[in-house]
């Protein structure tokens, strides 16, 4: 069964505890990982470009939703690099 994408919240979106919590458990972050954060992020922008260019306050809680989904983007993206790091010396990221 696939893991649960919920190192974000366990760790608080911290980068190095999370590479740490990785490493103890010799786990691995899946590239799908960050495709699912990417696309999560790319659904908001439509209806947030809508938005702002109409000038609502609504686009406020979508921005906030928007920059979450970007952190879990560049959080996912991030561990994957170091992990690749670790393990090559190099990455692809």
């Amino acid at each position: 069964m696939p893991r649960e994408a919920t190192l974000f919240d366990s760790t608080e979106g911290n980068i190095f505890l999370a590479y740490l919590a990785l490493r103890e458990e010799g786990a691995n972050i899946p590239p799908a990982w960050i495709d699912r954060s990417r696309e999560s992020r790319k659904k908001r922008e439509q209806e947030l470009a809508k938005l702002l260019k109409a000038g609502k306050l609504d686009a406020a809680n979508f921005i906030r939703e928007w920059e979450l989904f970007y952190r879990k983007e560049c959080f996912y993206r991030g561990l994957r690099a170091l992990m690749e790091l670790e393990r090559q010396g190099k990455t692809r990221i």
